[in-house]
């Protein structure tokens, strides 16, 4: 079993979701804690339930879990008792899996700022390269255009 997270947590996940739905075209749908597989090996397939999942709609809501292949962004909302997976082990496993973009949410329990660092998957090496760091606003065209005003985000 994993720990309970915080409201605060989900708070920001749950308002970061809202505002990449709103910008979000109609092909993609927007979900929180979700299972993804990652791994669909017979004997231990690998199944992780990002904070936010971006992936397309051709899925059916009714089924689980969401194929690797059809999510476009993951992102995980880093906590205290999360950092080492958040910041390295599942980042590995979802550039693996071929997902192409990942965030981190660094919050004020985790880093002396508010932060959403985000990364691109390198197809020469099959690893996620930064593509930036976020602390007032996210303005990019990937994977679809999204203007997210950060402060809405993260304001109690």
């Amino acid at each position: 079993m994993r720990a309970r997270r915080r409201p605060i947590h989900q708070r920001i996940a749950r308002r970061l979701a809202t505002r990449i739905e709103d910008a979000a075209p109609d092909a993609w749908q927007v979900d929180t804690d979700v299972d993804v597989l990652l791994d669909d090996d017979e004997v231990e397939p690998v199944e992780i339930a990002p904070d936010i999942v971006v992936y397309s709609a051709v899925h059916d809501v009714y089924e689980r879990p969401i194929p690797a292949e059809l999510v476009v962004l993951v992102a995980e909302v880093v906590s205290p008792s999360t950092k080492r997976k958040d910041r390295r082990t599942q980042p590995a496993l979802y550039a693996e899996a071929g997902i192409r973009h990942y965030w981190r949410v660094e919050t004020d329990q985790t880093a002396p700022a508010f932060a959403v660092y985000t990364y691109e998957l390198d197809d020469a090496t099959g690893a996620y390269v930064a593509s930036g760091v976020h602390h007032d606003r996210i303005a990019l065209a990937v994977p679809f255009d999204l203007d997210i005003e950060l402060k809405a985000v993260r304001e109690r």
